[in-house]
């Protein structure tokens, strides 16, 4: 025998008018009228090939054939409503796992705020965060691991969108006996013939102060490509080199036990904000963490200031330049 195909709405209609056990009850719930109620109940009846409800003209009541049906029937409902209430949740940004790629230092210093502050009225919400270099972030993006990316703004790959929200001043790093501890500030002449700590190629910093260094004219020597913020600075408290960072890292790693003079130069700034793919849809829950992000105020550290700029949900696609100088 063919299985009937009843939709909701008919399975609906049959519970309703066996809990209320009147039609004009069951009508009023299901907000249609007795008769169209009647004759959904009728059009059951008839695909299922016997009868739900003995009829009277005083009382309604359930056949065996009823009993069996709603039981079968009730669990379908109620996973269907259970299953339903969560997808509205999740269509109303209440629910779901936002994936965001960031750099390490912005993971440390900045995301744990947003985070807390966002999920005050979205308590149901998931984090998922994957930190790595510039070059990861993109990697991450691209390949659809991820939704958002906190990252340094950059030359934007074909496809991507950013939109900023801090900009950071660079600080030239060193021991406490470099001669640097005596200085209130650096230019980037000043890195002239020093031994660099540097992060390895593909991050947002390396990219910074390697433009920068060829654009001046600089001279450096790289013996040290660091992975990590950890190695970067046992490297510089050994004294075996400086580091050009922006303000962001000595926050999130505690780099305090060092000497940093802010590096009072064009381009000593890096400019950090969201990174998404243009042609992407987001999910609604990380649309509206995105916009959260361009929303909410921040206490910002020293050398950290807030990118104010209007989020309207248009694509950012700024260059560096216009990123760099503009407020």
């Amino acid at each position: 025998m063919p299985v009937p195909d009843l939709t909701l709405q008919q399975l609906r209609a049959v519970r309703t008018l066996a809990a209320s056990g009147s039609f004009t009850k069951a009508a009023a719930a299901e907000h249609i009228s007795p008769s169209v109620l009647s004759r959904r109940i009728k059009e059951v009846e008839r695909l299922l090939r016997v009868r739900l409800f003995d009829r009277t003209t005083r009382q309604l009541d359930l056949t065996a054939a009823g009993h069996a049906f709603l039981l079968m029937t009730g669990a379908v409902l109620d996973d269907m409503d259970m299953r339903l209430g969560r997808f509205m949740s999740y269509v109303a940004a209440q629910s779901g796992t936002i994936a965001v790629a960031t750099l390490p230092s912005l993971a440390a210093a900045v995301l744990p705020g947003m985070m807390r502050g966002f999920l005050l009225d979205h308590p149901e919400v998931e984090f998922e965060i994957i930190d790595g270099a510039a070059d990861d972030v993109v990697e991450r993006l691209g390949g659809g691991t991820v939704e958002l990316g906190l990252t340094a703004h950059g030359d934007l790959p074909d496809g991507f969108c950013f939109t900023p929200l801090l900009r950071e001043q660079f600080y030239g790093v060193a021991h406490h006996s470099h001669p640097w501890s005596a200085r209130n500030s650096l230019s980037w002449a000043d890195f002239d013939g020093e031994t660099v700590v540097a992060t390895r190629p593909g991050t947002s910093v390396r990219a910074i102060t390697d433009a920068a260094f060829s654009k001046h004219s600089i001279s450096v020597s790289h013996h040290f490509n660091a992975c990590s913020a950890a190695t970067i600075h046992g490297l510089l408290r050994a004294g075996v080199g400086v580091a050009a960072l922006p303000a962001l890292k000595l926050q999130g790693f505690g780099l305090d036990d060092l000497v940093a003079v802010p590096v009072d130069s064009p381009g000593a700034t890096r400019v950090t904000g969201v990174m998404y793919r243009c042609s992407q849809d987001l999910s609604p829950v990380a649309a509206r963490f995105l916009d959260f992000l361009h929303a909410t105020e921040i206490d910002p550290p020293r050398g950290v200031s807030r990118v104010h700029e209007g989020h309207t949900g248009v694509p950012d696609t700024w260059s560096h330049a216009e990123v760099q100088f503009a407020e």
